[in-house]
């Protein structure tokens, strides 16, 4: 059995799986040629050549394009199908995936209620199917301040906790606007015992970092980017023991001066800081979870058992009941010794 095997055979988790940067390129072709998408927009081709070619500066734009060929709720619930039955490939039994509402509604075709219920259409299907399960972060857009209340207002409502809904967020690029205008909405988020997730997204210097952690004190933080070597960014996190998850393969495609090689994943682990591995947006850095496992090991020096740790915390840190969590913790460690009996015989 192969390291890739290995990886593949024992169950995982994505934490920070984004619904426009997971979408399979074939799918949503299909699906913009029966919505007539082709014959309303002259500049179609080019999309279409930079989702299988990405242009990383224009990556935001990109995720959000191919998200707008999902017109109808039957759309949403195949690609979101679709995701499940990728997981499945790779182990993966369950995933929180980040989606941003406003993308998707305020036309005639879906409201907030409507593109809830298909996303849980197709992940019924893909649980039913595949045996994968999906829990959503309803996502606020850095350039859409305006929408952050009523994102707000519906992830911690009943109707989100009965609708698979398990996080609020804030993810897109950095902004120039200062992030007191999103201070409401985790306020909001945190008064109604809401867990929050706040996309760092890179490219950002200490003093912003800070403020994310001092004005919206979200319960999880993903891609920091070059700020992985901040010794002080680390010695907080691992302090206040706030999680951080990190794709390798982002800041390969984003972050040229931070390519895997360089990455200070053994420093962050030996830090204390609480790590997850997640693909972020697979098919746009063209890669998948067993990929960053891979690349933590060969391109960051984990050895295997550093990487158990990791897929085993990973279940730790998502946002499932206890009851949930701990009967995946359960199946992990079984399926991990079995595993072992064919990674390393006589172990």
């Amino acid at each position: 059995m192969s390291l890739r095997e290995f990886l593949t055979a024992i169950p995982k988790v994505e934490l920070n799986l984004q619904l426009t940067g997971a979408l399979q390129t074939e799918n949503l072709l299909m699906i913009a040629k029966q919505n007539g998408i082709p014959a309303q927009r002259e500049d179609f081709e080019q999309w279409l050549a930079l989702l299988k070619q990405p242009d990383y500066a224009r990556l935001e734009a990109i995720a959000r394009e191919a998200g707008s060929w999902a017109q109808y709720p039957e759309d949403i619930a195949l690609l979101v199908y679709d995701i499940g039955v990728a997981l499945s490939k790779q182990n993966v039994v369950y995933a929180e995936i980040a989606v941003t509402p406003p993308d998707f509604i305020g036309s005639a075709r879906m409201n907030m209620n409507t593109f809830i219920d298909a996303l849980n259409d197709g992940r019924d299907r893909a649980l039913r199917g595949w045996k994968v399960d999906m829990a959503w972060i309803l996502c606020i857009p850095r350039d859409n301040p305006r929408s952050g209340d009523e994102v707000a207002r519906w992830a911690s409502s009943s109707a989100a906790r009965l609708s698979n809904v398990v996080a609020m967020g804030l993810t897109g690029a950095p902004e120039p606007q200062p992030i007191g205008q999103f201070r409401r909405a985790f306020a909001t988020a945190r008064k109604k015992n809401v867990t929050t997730v706040v996309s760092a997204g890179g490219g950002m210097e200490a003093d912003e970092m800070q403020a994310i952690l001092d004005e919206l004190n979200p319960h999880r933080l993903t891609d920091i980017g070059a700020l992985a070597n901040d010794e002080n960014l680390l010695s907080q996190l691992a302090g206040e023991s706030k999680p951080l998850v990190i794709s390798l393969s982002r800041e390969r495609c984003l972050a040229p001066d931070l390519v895997p090689e360089t990455y200070p994943l053994k420093q962050m682990i030996d830090s204390q800081v609480e790590l997850a591995l997640s693909s972020g947006r697979p098919a746009l850095y063209k890669s998948t979870l067993v990929d960053e496992y891979i690349l933590a090991h060969e391109k960051c020096g984990l050895a295997l058992e550093e990487l158990i740790g990791l897929a085993r915390r990973s279940i730790e840190l998502a946002f499932l009941d206890s009851e949930r969590k701990d009967a995946l913790l359960r199946r992990f460690d079984f399926d991990v010794t079995a595993a072992r009996a064919r990674w390393l015989p006589g172990s």
